[in-house]
């Protein structure tokens, strides 16, 4: 098993590739992999409505070999809409901290923020992309994730 200083001294390297849309970096002791799979405006008839959408899974180091996983998502929305014969100016937020398995896939009118392109845009989302390449590194390195209560 690789000593905690070796695995979190590669991880970046070993972790981030230019063909995935996440980014993986090391804060402390800890490896954290950040997607923001969503970033765009979109529109239709009585609305505009500006979307960003991100997931974090952030790996902590336990005794005995062992790894946890805690994964954060958020939701931030801004919009503008014609309802009820008013127009209504809004903002919302969500996130949570825990456990989570999600899979999205999103398509609308609109421009994708990152790229620029407006017309048809469609996000896609998986954790588990993201907790495969995780699961794998660890593995290689000779820890194993923790129970779920672990």
């Amino acid at each position: 098993m690789l000593e905690k200083e070796k695995v979190l001294e590669n991880a970046t390297k070993a972790l981030n590739k230019e063909d995935q849309p996440w980014e993986v970096t090391v804060e402390g002791e800890k490896i954290i992999a950040s997607w923001k799979w969503m970033d765009a405006t979109f529109f239709s008839a009585k609305e505009v409505d500006n979307e960003i959408k991100s997931y974090k899974c952030i790996i902590s180091f336990g005794k005995d070999g062992k790894y946890k996983e805690t994964d954060y998502t958020s939701t931030k929305s801004n919009y503008v809409k014609y309802q009820d014969g008013k127009l209504k100016i809004g903002h919302s937020e969500s996130a949570f901290k825990g456990k989570v398995m999600q899979k999205s896939f999103n398509m609308g009118v609109g421009k994708d923020n990152k790229t620029g392109n407006v017309g048809i845009i469609t996000h896609k989302f998986s954790t588990s992309i993201i907790k495969k390449a995780i699961k794998e590194y660890m593995e290689e390195c000779g820890w194993k994730k923790a129970g779920l209560f672990g």
